[in-house]
């Protein structure tokens, strides 16, 4: 009966209306940023823009993935035309890892190694092949004097201080690098590999579990400093600085804009919201703001996952729990729902499907999730008294290799291919 009520919403008729003419095909979603030039793409060899995503390593190539936006182009022949749009960027991994700790290169000399984060204005020097924009060096690199420009500076330069830390950890701060920033370039390739195969690639993924983990810390501590009505103003900052920090990822902002819904609901005195509903609202905005990300894998599996959970896991927690302690049950109702229903997107997208991931992550999600709490106390200490680094990295590779132990574990069980 809830269910039904569910799909009587005009909310939520909206969004599985959107989301079946997204998908069948029968609307095509336009892409708002679509490169245009005067000058052919094959002739051009210098673009003038603004890196617009965070820059994400290739497992394929030796090389970053990012969202260039173009303000300029300059063909073969020297013609420089005006553009519009972005283009996908093709960084060697020289050029932007040359400010890395433990990832110097002398290579990237002559290459103009610079941070390249989002933000940066840059000139890329290379040529398109296809739709990709391969760069053989940056020329130019810089930062707006704007106050944009500024708070992007202050964003680089936090998330380089914040890799030093995590390198300072070894393969432990790798891991807790991409939990809490998305930047896996530290994390071990065998253990990544691992939760892949096991089903669990959406622990690293940023999305809800780790936004409200922070939020969590946020509405624990401004409740006791200032008071449960202005605790929400703190939670809400405390979400706000970390999607600015980490970036804004299908995932996170699919997030992101669930956590902002029930804050709003909150400070207007509406509680037991449906947070069914409240995930089509999130959709609704979502496909509003950035049309782009429909088609998106992170994108299809973060907001099916959550649909599963909250329309399929309360209906097998009750018969569970009569056989389970509750909070097993629960556990393993959640990931049963979310991994229903975002089994046709795994065999559709990727040809297959991990089941043994339904226990994995029961048994993986609760020690990520004390990693993660372990590791922002340790930055809390270590940013405090220094000389306590070389211990807090010791506690966190003891939990790391943990972890690891059993990814490595549920990453041999057999997948269902298509």
């Amino acid at each position: 009966m809830v269910i039904d009520k569910r799909f009587k919403n005009p909310l939520v008729c909206a969004a599985l209306v959107c989301a079946a003419l997204v998908y069948s095909g029968a609307v095509k979603v336009k892409d708002r940023h679509q490169f245009v030039s005067l000058v052919e793409k094959h002739d051009i060899i210098l673009l003038h823009g603004k890196i617009v995503s965070n820059p994400a390593k290739l497992s394929s190539r030796a090389s970053y993935s990012c969202a260039f936006e173009v303000h300029a182009a300059v063909s073969k022949s020297g013609v420089t035309s005006s553009c519009n749009g972005r283009v996908t960027a093709f960084i060697d991994e020289a050029i932007v890892e040359a400010h890395f700790p433990g990832k110097l290169y002398s290579s990237s000399k002559g290459k103009g190694a610079f941070m390249c984060e989002k933000g940066a204005l840059a000139v890329l020097s290379g040529s398109f092949k296809g739709d990709i924009f391969f760069v053989k060096s940056v020329q130019n690199a810089r930062w707006e004097h704007d106050v944009s420009g500024r708070i992007a500076h202050v964003r680089a330069l936090s998330r380089l201080q914040f890799r030093r830390l995590m390198y300072a950890w070894g393969d432990a701060g790798g891991l807790l690098l991409a939990l809490l920033s998305g930047s896996r370039e530290y994390t071990e390739h065998a253990v990544s590999d691992a939760f892949r195969e096991a089903g669990l690639s959406h622990i690293l993924a940023l999305s809800g579990m780790h936004l409200s983990l922070v939020s969590g810390i946020a509405l624990f501590a401004g409740t006791r400093m200032l008071g449960k009505k202005r605790a929400y103003l703190l939670q809400f900052c405390a979400v706000v600085l970390f999607v600015w920090f980490a970036g804004f990822s299908p995932s996170l902002v699919r997030a992101f804009l669930c956590s902002v819904l029930l804050l709003l609901f909150s400070l207007c005195s509406v509680h037991g919201a449906d947070m069914f509903v409240v995930l089509c609202i999130s959709f609704l905005c979502h496909a509003f703001i950035a049309p782009s990300h429909l088609l998106n894998a992170a994108f299809m599996l973060s907001y099916g996952a959550l649909a599963g959970i909250l329309l399929f896991a309360e209906k097998i927690t009750v018969p569970l729990v009569r056989a389970l302690p509750k909070p097993f049950a629960s556990s393993l109702a959640a990931s049963t729902g979310a991994q229903v229903f975002t089994a046709p997107i795994s065999l559709a997208l990727f040809g297959a499907f991990m089941p043994v991931g339904i226990v994995a992550a029961v048994a993986v999600s609760p020690l990520v999730t004390l990693f993660i709490y372990g590791g922002l106390a340790c930055m809390a200490l270590c940013l405090t008294c220094p000389f306590f680094v070389g211990a807090a990295g010791f506690a966190m590779n003891a939990l790391y290799n943990a972890i690891k132990l059993l990814v490595v574990f549920f990453a041999h069980f057999p997948a269902i291919h298509l």
